[in-house]
């Protein structure tokens, strides 16, 4: 499979974050003479040279206006809460305005996602109970629900519950390879996670803490009155509520561990409606009296002593602000400024954890204004290509290799804290980037259709990069990277080649890596 991107010779390439720079403009020779000329630029910079309104290279500081102009921020909002920009996300976007179009994305059970639920009907496993999937294949089970999770980020109407969907993934991650999470993870993911994504966190909370696949994959199961288990308990704390220093103790870990005693599952010899499903055992449970930060719990207590922890937890200032500056840091960017992260976690106090309300107060105009460019991880860079050129679904996708290659597969996060979410992370996998962008520009991802005629009737240059332009970065694709392009479609003469390159070397480019 020919990847001209890998191709390239010279020394590897690290990302620099630094203020915008001007790409090299002479015209390149060839494939390799274009990245070459990119990356003389010397960085994996933003998209800021002519980008949206408000953006800034990452690493400077954030200045929030008082008021600022919605309609300016219409791009950078649907680049935001969607998985990609599309032509009908943009229309979308101007006929609603900046306010109308977030809510319709918060009220996502009206909108009608009809067509991505037909293209799930193939997944047999996502609607099977835990008796129905004990007997199938493990790496069906787990390649049905990575495939559904594909399917609807690229194609559902819902894209706000989808990035949603995403981020609690990642909050409350279940590695589907330790023991039978590979069996109920597809149940966490459809009652726990997709259930409450855009709820309330109290209820997403329980929710999770009774997941039987949360159960087995932080040990509580096992967990008794005779030996307590400290995982679930500590990561609770941690990773789920408070924060690493939002003030507990080794005592409070002791103390949750011990409220939690008795919760597990049924086992598989359990009866068939039962076995695989949230199970309280009273004999199991620790019923002596506890303190968990400060507050008392009585003796002789039994489930309920799980469920005040959780309510304990739910409504600590810790928690509110833990909340706010994750979700904050999901949908604006990294270091935003106390008075954000306070606007809301205030939030989440005043509405009892309300999901909706606390991206309502993170995503206000003048801070979607002031925040600054977010750099994709490989799924949302792989799942925004591929929506910005209308593709079809075909079937038999490739998409897990690719990821896999990129360290991005979802459901394969192996300790709690899930994927990371910072541009530290992910900045030095540039190559895998450019080798998907070019095989996809080439049609070579399997399971994926498009038609180059179709998307570009017109081949002469400056029709192309007007419609890369559109399709790609919603007409502010930056000056410095558009003349690369349209010097390199200037070569000639095989314009369907010179075009389906033109479309992988855009995808590819440095700025489309941000959003």
């Amino acid at each position: 499979m020919p990847v001209p991107c890998a191709a390239v010779d010279g020394p590897a390439v690290e990302l620099e974050i630094q203020e915008p720079v001007e790409f090299r403009r002479e015209a390149p020779t060839g494939r390799r003479g274009w990245l070459k000329a990119l990356l003389a630029g010397g960085a994996m910079t933003p998209l800021a040279r002519g980008g949206p309104p408000g953006a800034r290279s990452a690493g400077q500081g954030w200045t929030v206006a008082e008021d600022v102009d919605p309609g300016v921020l219409l791009v950078k909002l649907v680049r935001r809460i969607t998985m990609g920009i599309t032509p009908e996300e943009l229309t979308l976007a101007n006929q609603l305005g900046y306010e109308g179009y977030l809510e319709r994305h918060l009220d996502y059970t009206a909108i009608d996602d009809t067509e991505t639920q037909l293209k799930l009907a193939i997944y047999t496993t996502l609607s099977m109970t835990p008796y129905q999937l004990y007997v199938e294949s493990s790496v069906k089970i787990i390649q049905e629900m990575i495939d559904a999770t594909f399917i609807r980020a690229v194609f559902s109407k819902r894209q706000l519950f989808e990035r949603m969907v995403e981020f609690w993934t990642d909050h409350f991650n279940i590695d589907t390879t330790k023991n039978d999470c590979a069996f109920l993870k597809t149940l966490d993911d459809s009652q726990v996670i997709r259930a409450n994504a855009l709820g309330k966190f109290p209820q997403l909370l329980e929710a999770s803490a009774r997941s039987p696949a949360m159960q087995i994959y932080l040990d509580n199961y096992v967990s008794s009155k005779l030996r307590p288990n400290e995982n679930y308990a500590r990561e609770l704390l941690e990773l789920h509520t408070l924060g690493v220093d939002g003030g507990y103790t080794q005592a409070d870990v002791e103390n949750v561990a011990r409220c939690f005693t008795g919760w597990g599952i049924y086992s598989r010899s359990a009866s068939p409606e039962l076995m695989g499903t949230f199970r309280f055992s009273p004999s199991d449970h620790d019923t002596s009296q506890k303190t968990v930060l400060g507050q008392t719990i009585s003796a002789g207590g039994g489930i309920s002593d799980g469920l005040t922890v959780l309510q304990i937890l739910c409504e600590h200032p810790s928690t509110a602000r833990f909340l706010a500056r994750k979700l904050t840091r999901w949908l604006l960017g990294e270091g935003a400024p106390d008075s954000i992260i306070s606007d809301v976690a205030a939030t989440y106090t005043a509405t009892g954890g309300d999901i909706r309300a606390m991206i309502r107060a993170a995503l206000r105009p003048n801070y979607l204004h002031a925040a600054p460019l977010r750099y994709k991880r490989p799924f949302h860079a792989y799942i925004s290509a591929v929506r910005a050129m209308g593709s079809e679904f075909t079937g038999a996708w490739t998409f897990r290799q690719w990821l896999a290659a990129a360290g991005h597969v979802p459901f394969m996060w192996v300790t709690p804290d899930g994927y990371p979410d910072s541009v530290d992370y992910w900045g030095g996998l540039l190559m895998e980037r450019w080798n998907f962008a070019s095989s996809f520009g080439e049609g070579q991802i399997s399971g994926l259709r498009w038609v180059l005629d179709e998307v570009f009737p017109d081949l002469s240059p400056d029709a192309v990069i007007d419609k890369l332009d559109r399709l790609a970065f919603g007409g502010e694709m930056p000056p410095g990277d558009r003349d690369i392009v349209l010097a390199y479609l200037g070569q000639g003469p095989r314009e369907m080649e010179l075009v389906r390159d033109a479309v992988g070397l855009t995808l590819g480019s440095p700025s489309y890596q941000w959003y």
